[in-house]
């Protein structure tokens, strides 16, 4: 009998992978775990800056990929950027306006806590170094995920295929057994593209994305 459930095991996997349950959960970090708002940042900085808080705020649009891929640093960013605009606080009062941008999602965090320790979760996220520092120094949860995977410590970021490939490899799961959601239907398509079990998530269609939960889960 041993047998037989294990021909039917290796039928499944070869044929059908999504009949299986997900061996791991990849979570997005921003609009899912975390709601976030760069104007918040802009408007505070503002009060420091020779320009308003709508010109701040394309001038740290404008950084944002170099800033969370890794190709300039935390602290050349925020030279380069206090610079543009004028800035005439801190530097650490400018890094804590640009972090103090983040409120969490509580439904999804429930949904996060009931699985620690249940299965692997991971967090896979563009961000760069002065947010995830930020966001571990203050919400304890997050260091109870078994890892992540961030573009400022990888060098690429989502949706460039790099992203999944650098999880796929690392991770001792096949990537049809890795679920994934997302906010951002470019990343989303990315991970879909890698052979992942996806969702485009968005917080006011919470329930909508338990049920897919649920099937991942099995």
């Amino acid at each position: 009998m041993a047998c037989a459930t294990s021909l039917i095991d290796e039928h499944l996997i070869s044929v059908n992978p999504d009949a299986l349950p997900a061996q791991a959960i990849l979570f997005d970090i921003g609009n899912v775990l975390l709601r976030f708002d760069f104007d918040r940042a802009a408007e505070a900085m503002a009060g420091h800056s020779k320009v308003g808080a709508a010109q701040i705020r394309a001038e740290l649009d404008a950084w944002q990929v170099r800033h969370e891929s890794g190709a300039v640093t935390s602290e050349a960013f925020g030279a380069a950027v206090r610079q543009a605009i004028g800035y005439g606080g801190s530097e650490a009062l400018f890094r804590e306006q640009f972090c103090d941008i983040f409120q969490p999602n509580e439904p999804m965090w429930s949904f996060a806590r009931s699985l620690f320790g249940q299965v692997p979760v991971y967090l896979f996220s563009n961000i760069s170094l002065w947010h995830e520092t930020w966001i571990f120094e203050r919400y304890a949860d997050f260091a109870r995920f078994d890892g992540g995977f961030y573009s400022w410590r990888l060098g690429v970021m989502k949706p460039e295929a790099g992203f999944y490939r650098a999880a796929a490899e690392a991770l001792p799961f096949a990537p049809g057994r890795i679920a994934y959601l997302d906010d951002m239907p470019l990343n989303v398509a990315g991970g879909q593209d890698s052979g992942f079990r996806v969702h485009h998530y968005h917080h006011e269609a919470h329930a909508a994305f338990l049920a897919t939960a649920a099937q991942w889960l099995g």
